[in-house]
């Protein structure tokens, strides 16, 4: 799995809080519908449990209500188990970039560029910068 996802190199979690706009925010299919929400665990560089913000509990992961395991996709998530995790090119006016695998200090898009990535926040949510390696 390479190095796992806790804080990114400037020590910002990256697994959401459910008190807070902190973490690395993502789409995914959860049953019969596509919905926004938050990191609860890693299982692998491609692989998450992540659940609604509204069911958002990492303070103890065995109360975190709705979690579904996903997998990365390029695009927009439309199936159960599917997951949609990006980032931004500079700045979050940059491009959008999507992400087919992450660790702790290289996340890797569908077209095998490699970037270095850090968190950022623009006071609503955190959003992940990307740096071309």
């Amino acid at each position: 799995m390479g190095r796992p996802l806790k804080k990114d190199v400037n020590g910002v979690n990256v697994i959401g809080e459910a008190t807070s706009n902190t973490g690395v925010r993502v789409e995914f299919y959860d049953t019969a519908l596509r919905t926004d929400g938050g990191i609860v665990k890693q299982r692998g560089a491609k692989t998450f449990v992540v659940a609604q913000e509204a069911n958002l509990d990492t303070t103890n992961l065995k109360d975190s209500t709705s979690t579904t395991t996903a997998v990365l996709k390029d695009g927009t998530p439309s199936a159960a188990g599917e997951m949609r995790l990006f980032g931004y090119v500079g700045s979050n006016s940059g491009t959008e970039v999507n992400i087919a695998k992450i660790t702790k200090r290289v996340a890797t898009d569908f077209s095998g560029n490699r970037y270095t990535w850090a968190l950022e926040n623009d006071s609503t949510n955190d959003y992940i910068v990307l740096t071309a390696v």
